[in-house]
């Protein structure tokens, strides 16, 4: 028997949280006398910032070291897995790795009577309003928490990792049990017992928090899987063709590439008040990405599938209350918001505002917090115009 975990994760933000999560599972799981190993798979470069990857676990009661690698160890995916742990519940709308084609359901690899762990403040119902449907039972369980950015150069130390382990005893103790995290985690941090009891919590949490899923339960998916050719399809003289680009400034106006959209990414997205706006053209020209689109009426539509909520607009614009960045969970779809505020500006205003009262959240500077939330400013329509927010 060989039980399989993956760990979603975000590229960079969340690689060093990963793989000490990945490595603690085989040691955890050696220490009750079973045999594991784990292994990940990119998410080493700044360009992938934010990109869904995985890191794996494998642990079997029964096979031995060579043959537990010889199983587990030589495909670079899984065609299923026992558990699948995410590390930041965004991504219950669907992921798109750079080596993956095409936007999947967070839960794809999840198999008949198997568990889809979440940290996350939201309930269960909240996250199936994204997560695709199965064709058998599933379990989806959760713990209370937020993206954690424990990444390759940052490290915010807020107990995610020991919070994850326990979590996952309790989702399924044939890979680890949850005596056994105490012990390690006790051992390992002799003078810090608030770690070990964060996981018990973690634990306690699970049993709580986990509900059964029957076959329907969720959303069907409707992102197309781009099926790839074969390599005996490939035939003599075959060219790639080149990307077409465009020169208008515009509404998807744009020298984007279409085939390259990062939406997936992001964990946050940027709300914009456009009645605010003082068409300073900041938010244009200092995107990274390109996102903001030059409208007729000298405002800024975003293009919310290539933005990776990098903040950059929000933090750049100088007017308060403008541009605020929010929960990406709140979103349904990428439909553009210019589109709905010239159809009703009054309705759209108080959408945005109940938009970022909800999901306000910023990075501290002083890491090992977590999130926090802001509390704004609400402004009517029309309203202040042109205010510092330095």
């Amino acid at each position: 028997m060989i039980k399989r975990v993956e760990i979603n994760y975000r590229g960079i933000f969340q690689k060093s949280l990963a793989k000490k999560i990945g490595s603690d599972i085989v040691i955890i799981a050696s220490r009750m006398g079973r045999v594991g190993m784990s292994n990940g798979r990119y998410s080493d470069a700044p360009e992938r910032n934010g990109i869904p990857c995985k890191y794996f676990a494998f642990i079997t009661h029964d096979l031995a070291e060579e043959e537990l690698e010889a199983e587990a160890g030589a495909k670079l995916d899984i065609d299923e897995c026992d558990l699948s742990v995410v590390l930041d519940d965004t991504m219950c709308k669907g992921v798109e790795p750079w080596g993956w084609h095409g936007i999947r359901p967070i839960n794809e690899k999840v198999s008949n009577g198997s568990t889809l762990l979440v940290v996350s403040k939201h309930d269960h119902a909240e996250l199936l309003d994204f997560v695709g449907s199965k064709t058998f039972d599933w379990k989806l369980a959760t713990y209370d928490g937020e993206p954690s950015l424990a990444g390759l150069w940052v490290n915010k130390d807020d107990l995610t990792h020991e919070r994850t382990l326990g979590a996952i005893a309790a989702a399924d103790p044939d890979i680890i049990g949850i005596e056994a995290v105490e012990k390690y985690l006790n051992e390992k941090n002799p003078k810090e017992p608030h770690r070990a009891q964060a996981a018990r919590k973690a634990y306690d949490e699970v049993l709580e928090k986990t509900k059964a899923i029957k076959p329907g339960m969720g959303v069907k998916w409707q992102h197309q899987v781009p099926v790839l050719p074969k390599w005996k399809e490939f035939n003599e003289g075959s060219a790639v063709p080149a990307v077409k680009r465009g020169f208008k400034l515009g509404p998807l106006g744009q020298q984007r590439n279409p085939q390259f959209q990062r939406g997936t990414t992001k964990t946050q997205r940027p709300v914009v008040r456009f009645d605010l706006c003082t068409k300073c053209t900041l938010c244009w020209l200092e995107c990274p990405d390109e996102c903001f689109d030059p409208t007729d009426d000298g405002l800024y539509d975003i293009a919310y599938s290539y933005c990776v909520g990098c903040g950059k607009c929000a933090d750049i614009c100088p007017v308060k209350e403008c541009i605020v960045m929010v929960d990406e969970l709140q979103f349904e779809n990428d439909a553009s918001p210019w589109t709905a505020y010239k159809k009703d500006r009054g309705a759209y205003a108080d959408w945005a505002e109940k938009k970022k009262s909800k999901g306000r959240y910023i990075h501290p500077y002083i890491t090992g917090r977590g999130l926090e939330y802001v509390k704004g400013e609400v402004v009517p329509l029309d309203g202040k115009r042109g205010s510092s927010r330095r």
